[in-house]
């Protein structure tokens, strides 16, 4: 369920999707895309962070700035026209403790305004479908209220068994197709879904050296939390709620969550890094 604050920063428009998503739970919405206007990516600008690491073509926040409005209602066209083309992601390897390195995605900054806007348009949707199990990456939640959770259900004595298990290099592994076809099933505007498949079907630049992905998401992308959290959402959670609980002879939590503070601290580094 959205929170309080983030309904205080909604338009009109979004707010009448947060109710139509809270009215229809099985309802498909076909008519999205409009809401990615100029107010919108105005919105998606102020949002993005300004010390962020710079993408393919060097542009700070700073810099795209200083012609604001040109540059938003050029965006604006291109989308409209089905012009927008999302520029290569820029990789950066940065070092684990343990000695390994984790690969970051770095969007251009015009990339991050599109994708902030379309992360906008379908968290008033998918707020609304998350269950209460799921704790990362969203708004008004954390890592400590999956902790605050498992504390309270091991205080009224439902557990006698706690199972860990780690998603392994999920972003990277994630199965295009088929979030496609999951976003599908509440989404089916085709213009808001052909603009998602170029967030999600586009090149990297790890140096000199360009690939083309078949799967996965680029961890960095402001959109691919939420777009991982609606996977999740449908073949764990749910799967969980109905299919394995049914099942069981006792009582049985799922509790997920994620490290909400890292692709900051990981972008920090990334840009130290430059």
């Amino acid at each position: 369920m959205t929170d309080a604050s983030t309904l205080e920063s909604m338009s009109p428009e979004l707010m009448k999707v947060v109710e139509r998503a809270q009215r229809e739970p099985e309802g498909r919405f076909h008519s999205l895309a409009h809401l990615i206007d100029e107010p919108a990516l105005l919105r998606a600008y102020h949002r993005v962070r300004k010390d962020g690491a710079v993408g393919v073509d060097g542009v700070t926040k700073e810099q795209y700035g200083q012609r604001l409005q040109e540059n938003l209602e050029n965006l604006h066209a291109r989308l409209k026209a089905k012009q927008y083309r999302h520029q290569p992601i820029r990789r950066v390897h940065i070092p684990k403790d343990n000695g390994k390195t984790r690969p970051i995605g770095i969007s251009a900054f015009e990339d991050r305004v599109v994708q902030d806007a379309i992360r906008e348009v379908l968290q008033a949707i998918y707020e609304q479908d998350f269950l209460d199990c799921s704790h990362g990456f969203r708004p008004g939640r954390s890592a400590h209220d999956a902790i605050r959770a498992l504390d309270r259900v091991v205080h009224r004595g439902e557990v006698n068994w706690v199972l860990e298990a780690d998603i392994v290099s999920y972003f990277d592994s994630l199965d295009r197709t088929e979030l496609m076809k999951l976003i599908q099933i509440r989404v089916a505007d085709g213009s808001l879904l052909r603009l998602i498949g170029k967030c999600l079907h586009v090149g990297v630049l790890d140096g000199v050296d360009y690939t083309e992905p078949e799967k996965g998401t680029i961890q960095g992308s402001g959109l691919s939390p939420l777009l991982g959290n609606i996977y999740l959402h449908y073949v764990l959670d749910l799967w969980f709620e109905r299919e394995v609980k049914p099942r069981l002879s006792g009582k049985a939590t799922l509790i997920r969550y994620a490290d909400d503070r890292a692709p900051r601290r990981r972008e920090r580094k990334a840009n130290m890094a430059n």
